[in-house]
């Protein structure tokens, strides 16, 4: 668990300083995540490790013009425009500061050389395969769906949501209840197609729930994957920096509430039934409580490796969606 007493430490230090007599290594690290499932606090959690282990951070969107201008716009938290963001599709390549600028990437290798840590948010697609062979690791993230559900519902009513993607529905509350559907559907086969490639194309799986649950072993998974030795005081100082109140010190519009199994308490009967019809089988899978009033649990190993089997399952389940 956290310790009961943490001290801010600045996450605003420059990007690419690197520990004293330790030399800059190298690695391509790519990070994914369906929105709102703790990818900004993945990121967060990645840099500081990084930075500690004295792995260089090369950025590419530091080095555009458009980044000093960024600088000074109304962005959802302070760092969003230092971060390389990309956006995949069967299409194209982009790469985007938050909500408010994207521009096409003509040569993906060329733009993975110039960064050693990017984010994204994007589905499995036809390019994935490619752009997971330009990184040395990649990490995904997951998060229950339900607790991701009403995150996403209160984010995209957001006033910093509205002023870029305006829309009539205001309350987050009503927002969820119509788009529930939706944003459950979207998490399935998002975090489906991440976990039947996770073994052929060396995906680390983190969970939101294990750095809130039990930090220091979530951390400990990671530094493993990664390949990173870490002190315990640096293990420590790290836990420390990256406290939810720490950093929603600094990020107050971005971050809320730092919790994990509130759906318990604030969906309904009706809701906590679709996310069992929807998403049921991949819950359990996961190791995700599927009931009110169960403690928070997860499982980093899941119980087989049978995709096609659980696909068929999750699709059996979704069957009285169709149901005319």
């Amino acid at each position: 668990m956290f310790p009961k007493q943490v001290y801010p430490i600045a996450l605003s230090a420059r990007i690419g300083a690197k520990p004293k007599g330790r030399p800059a290594i190298p690695m391509k690290l790519l990070q994914g995540g369906a929105p709102k499932c703790g990818n900004f606090w993945l990121y967060q959690i990645l840099q500081q490790m990084l930075q500690k282990a004295g792995v260089d951070t090369t950025s590419f969107i530091q080095k555009q013009p458009i980044y000093e201008l960024a600088k000074t716009w109304d962005l959802n938290y302070p760092s969003q425009a230092s971060i390389d963001v990309l956006d995949v599709t069967d299409l194209q390549y982009s790469y985007r500061i938050s909500s408010i600028f994207r521009m096409p990437v003509e040569d993906i290798a060329q733009y993975v050389a110039q960064t050693n840590h990017v984010w994204t948010h994007s589905p499995i697609c036809k390019r994935s395969p490619e752009l997971f062979s330009l990184f040395d690791k990649k990490v995904y993230i997951l998060r229950d769906p339900r607790d991701r559900a009403i995150s996403a519902a209160r984010y995209y009513t957001s006033d910093y949501m509205l002023k870029y993607y305006p829309q009539e529905e205001k309350d987050a509350a009503r927002y969820l209840q119509r788009h529930f559907d939706d944003l459950m559907l979207e998490w399935v086969w998002h975090v489906y197609d991440h976990l039947r490639l996770s073994r052929k194309q060396g995906i680390h799986i983190a969970y939101y729930e294990g750095f809130l649950l039990d930090f220091q072993q979530e951390l400990n998974r990671l530094l493993d994957y990664l390949g990173i030795a870490l002190s315990d005081s640096e293990r420590a100082e790290l836990e420390e920096a990256m406290h939810f109140s720490t950093l929603k010190k600094s990020n107050p519009k971005h971050l809320k509430k730092g919790q994990s199994g509130y759906w318990m308490d604030q969906l309904t009967a009706e809701q906590v039934e679709r996310a069992e019809v929807i998403a049921g089988p991949l819950i359990r899978f996961l190791g995700y409580p599927s009931e009110p009033g169960q403690p928070m649990t997860y499982s980093p190993m899941p119980p087989h490796q049978d995709f096609e089997l659980l696909k068929q399952e999750v699709i059996a389940s979704q069957q009285p969606l169709y149901q005319v």
